[in-house]
């Protein structure tokens, strides 16, 4: 590695020792990345007067903007989490207490079974950043959140994404944002509004949600099913199109011995022609000489005569 190399890849954050304030902390209004005066790896040490100084934990398991010789802020333990700004580990914050956006795993999970959900935390969710249960059931009030994520495409044209999350127990129902209250998720086929309140056709890892132009589909991820009646179509066409593969190259095979045939056939007929030539040659020069030895006596006789 080269010098150069070596000297950034042990360099510590640009921002360690840089003058902030906690008061600066806030949600970045188009992605909602949490945003501050400080880096990623480093977080601001109070509201006055503060520094950038390096983070005491981690929620990911391979955090961003760290080098590979660079030490690592260690994750939390059980039943504590890692908040945004990654200044301490926390207990684990009870139902109706106060949560950051989108922080499921800030949240104390249920004890009631059932509701854990690949879109929840074992059924904890923090909806307004507040915690709560994803446990409502149908035509109960509920509460939801939306969340629009705005971007740019690789064609660079601007894009939002619009996101709603609700307290409805999410596997079976979702909270509908103009009644306010819990109803069954809507099967393919049905209208629908978000993804959300959508399910698919069969359960993989939990509840597939599509909903394209206002209709619930089948997501690409869905396994597709073969029918009986497929199975049978699809094999009846092989063995279709191997019996006429079969017919057809035995078709060709006899076409192509008749061929055969007949070429080895007029080669034979023509070398029996030549062979019974050469055998009536003979022949035929001995009766025309005949003929000749004849006509030239009574040629002879004439002239005499006359003579």
């Amino acid at each position: 590695m080269s010098p150069a190399l070596a000297a950034i890849s042990e360099s510590p954050p640009t921002a360690l020792g840089k003058a902030c304030s906690v008061a600066s902390n806030h949600l970045d209004p188009r992605t909602k990345k949490f945003t501050s005066d400080c880096d990623a790896q480093t977080f601001c040490s109070g509201t006055v007067n503060g520094t950038c100084v390096p983070r005491q934990c981690q929620r990911d398991e391979f955090p961003f903007g760290y080098r590979a010789n660079q030490t690592q802020p260690g994750l939390c333990p059980e039943g504590s989490f890692c908040p945004d700004e990654g200044d301490i580990c926390r207990p684990l914050v009870a139902v109706g207490q106060p949560c950051q956006f989108n922080r499921d795993d800030q949240c104390a999970p249920s004890d009631i079974p059932g509701l854990a959900d690949y879109h929840n935390f074992n059924g904890a969710v923090c909806l307004n950043s507040v915690c709560t249960y994803a446990n409502l059931t149908e035509k109960q009030p509920c509460t939801f959140e939306l969340s629009t994520y705005e971007g740019i495409s690789a064609a660079g044209v601007g894009f939002s994404n619009g996101i709603v999350r609700d307290n409805c127990q999410t596997a079976l129902h979702f909270c509908n944002t103009a009644t306010k209250v819990c109803e069954p998720l809507r099967s393919v086929g049905q209208q629908c509004q978000y993804h959300r309140d959508c399910k698919s056709l069969k359960r993989v890892t939990g509840n597939q949600y599509n909903c394209v132009q206002n209709v619930c589909a089948s997501p690409p991820e869905e396994p597709f099913e073969v029918t009986l009646g497929q199975y049978a179509t699809t094999t009846l066409a092989i063995i279709l199109a191997m019996a006429a593969t079969c017919i057809m190259l035995v078709v060709m095979h006899r076409r192509h011995r008749l061929q055969r045939y007949e070429e080895i056939r007029d080669y034979c007929d023509e070398q029996i022609r030549y062979v019974s030539s050469y055998l009536a040659y003979p022949r035929v020069c001995s009766r025309i000489a005949k003929q000749a030895t004849a006509v030239s006596f009574c040629n002879a006789n004439e002239y005499y005569r006359w003579a």
